[in-house]
């Protein structure tokens, strides 16, 4: 699945059994995870790998357009905003 962010938009991912890894396509973000301590800045053709269970929170530092990869052709993805008046819009 890709996703499309605004320039300052935060979403959060709980990250279930099926995805495997985010693509970053275009742009840059700033990614914090809960099975880390560390923030990682992310720019484009970026791959980082997901830990099954953890929570990423996601923020676009340019316009970005990022991809979750998925083990599973119908995999379920829970993408939730920050702020009620902004979603993440697919492409």
């Amino acid at each position: 699945m890709r996703y499309l962010l605004t320039q300052g938009e935060v979403v959060t991912l709980q990250a279930d059994d099926a995805i495997e890894s985010l693509s970053l396509v275009a742009g840059a973000i700033w990614l914090t995870r809960s099975s880390d301590t560390r923030d990682y800045c992310l720019h484009q053709a970026t791959r980082l790998a997901v830990v099954r269970g953890e929570t990423l929170i996601i923020e676009a530092l340019t316009p970005a357009t990022l991809t979750v990869n998925c083990r599973e052709r119908r995999a379920a993805v829970h993408i939730t905003t920050a702020w009620p008046h902004t979603s993440p819009r697919t492409a």
